[in-house]
């Protein structure tokens, strides 16, 4: 016999479902269960907390992918700004703008590119320490009398 609620297969002789615990011999639910939705969406809640004063959670590890895509066209637009410099400057001054457009694009793409990181991995090392200082209990059960 099969669960009328969630399909799974149990002996005929089961009164509950060995998966979700409803009675085997009853009909299926019709009514549906909704999941709470917060009323206020994610770009309110990301607003508020830039203008909250008390800094206890950090706004930084969200706007990261946008820190980074901004970099990216700032970088662009300083490498396309160096060619059109290029074009309009001596042939000399215009050749190395073209190679030099390339290479200020990467190393800006990657200067921001461990900048942010760095800033992420020191948001990862702060959660982490406020994590341990409320775990301050030795672990391996010695006491240690330094005096």
């Amino acid at each position: 016999m099969f669960c009328t609620n969630c399909g799974t297969y149990n002996k005929k002789e089961a009164k509950f479902c060995i998966n979700c615990g409803e009675a085997c011999n009853e009909p299926r639910r019709k009514e549906k269960f909704l999941r709470t939705v917060s009323a206020i969406p994610k770009q309110v809640r990301f607003l508020k907390a830039l203008f909250i004063f008390s800094f206890h959670g950090s706004v930084t590890p969200k706007i990261i992918k946008f820190l980074y895509a901004l970099s990216i066209l700032l970088a662009a637009l300083t490498a396309s700004v160096f060619v059109m410099v290029g074009l309009h400057s001596p042939t000399g001054i215009g050749i190395l703008a073209f190679l030099g457009a390339p290479l200020i694009f990467l190393s800006m793409v990657i200067f921001s590119r461990v900048l942010l990181e760095t800033m992420v991995a020191i948001f990862h090392m702060a959660t982490h320490a406020t994590k341990a200082m409320g775990k301050s209990d030795p672990k391996d059960g010695i006491q240690w009398n330094i005096e």
